[in-house]
């Protein structure tokens, strides 16, 4: 203060303390690197984006105060830690060689200080590697287990998801049904049409039944032009009632290629686990009564359990 400066000034002693708190918090970071080397450490022993973020708060939390952490990223489910969202907050939005790796935002009912901004943007850099391995070894992880053409999960992708599927369903005493389907005639489309036009049906095929399933169905391509649904909680007759739904939607579908219709149907057999079954047999019933359908004439739904189900078109369409 200025000896000529006469004005009326009050010293906040509990402020100084606090900023001088942090002041020596920062000199311990900045001497001594063990916070931030810990840190990091720790972020090295994971590729998982909920446990980085976790490791990240829980070292903040030992020197900052605050009600709620969240981070959002495209892509990634929203991870929050703690449940006050106070008046005042900060955000820091993180992203590395044009990779965006989403926002982290501090949440408290108390304005943060320079001093906390600072130690949190100090930490806040320690994220930016591992947050991009872990999104890098994802993608990968999802690539591998999705098939590249419809961008359905794979067969190494099915059996993990109906091993896990089967599991719960027998833990929770709820039906688990699966429903197989192929393209007919897919042959003659590509011999006479070509493999590409033949790739674009799949494709197109692909994005038309996803549309018809619901949104906890899991859908996979089980061969060249065949593919197999998981539907939880559903029963035989719901399958068959899916399966038919399917069928319809597909059959009204116009498939085209460089400016030609495609005429494409296809053919469904669905089958729901027993308990103690094998999820082979489980997979093998199925098949059976997709090939019973292309017995009988193509362009039909058969259930394993339900060999004279009378499906009503109308309800199959509107399920």
């Amino acid at each position: 203060m200025s000896g000529n400066d006469t004005s009326d000034k009050t010293i906040d002693f509990n402020k100084a303390k606090i900023v001088a708190a942090y002041r020596d918090l920062n000199q311990l970071i900045s001497d001594n690197n063990d916070i931030i080397s810990r840190l990091t450490r720790r972020l090295q022993t994971t590729l998982d984006f909920t446990d980085i973020i976790h490791m990240f708060a829980d070292e903040v939390g030992s020197l900052v105060n605050f009600d709620c952490l969240i981070h959002d990223c495209i892509n990634q489910k929203q991870i929050i830690i703690g449940t006050k969202k106070g008046a005042h907050s900060c955000q820091y939005n993180l992203s590395m060689d044009e990779t965006e790796l989403g926002s982290i935002t501090f949440h408290r009912r108390t304005r943060f200080i320079e001093e906390e901004l600072s130690i949190i943007e100090r930490l806040a850099s320690t994220l930016v590697f591992p947050l991009r391995n872990a999104k890098l070894y994802q993608a990968a992880l999802q690539s591998a287990l999705r098939d590249e053409l419809t961008g359905c999960g794979n067969k190494r992708s099915l059996d993990a998801n109906l091993h896990r599927e089967a599991d719960l369903a027998v833990r929770h005493k709820t039906p688990l049904s699966i429903l197989m389907l192929d393209v007919d005639h897919f042959k003659v489309i590509n011999d006479t049409m070509g493999h590409i036009a033949g790739d674009s049906v799949l494709k197109e095929l692909a994005a038309t039944f996803k549309k018809c399933a619901r949104q906890s169905d899991l859908c996979f391509r089980y061969g060249g032009e065949e593919f197999l649904l998981i539907l939880d909680s559903t029963d035989a007759n719901q399958a068959l009632v899916i399966a038919e739904r399917i069928r319809v939607s597909v059959e009204q579908h116009t498939f085209s290629h460089s400016g030609k219709i495609i005429p494409v149907t296809i053919s469904l057999g669905t089958a729901t686990f027993v308990e103690g079954e094998t999820l082979d047999n489980f997979k093998q019933r199925a098949d059976k009564a997709l090939y019973e359908a292309k017995d009988q004439g193509r362009n039909m739904a058969i259930s394993s359990e339900l060999k004279s189900a009378i499906i009503d078109l109308d309800y199959a369409q509107n399920a």
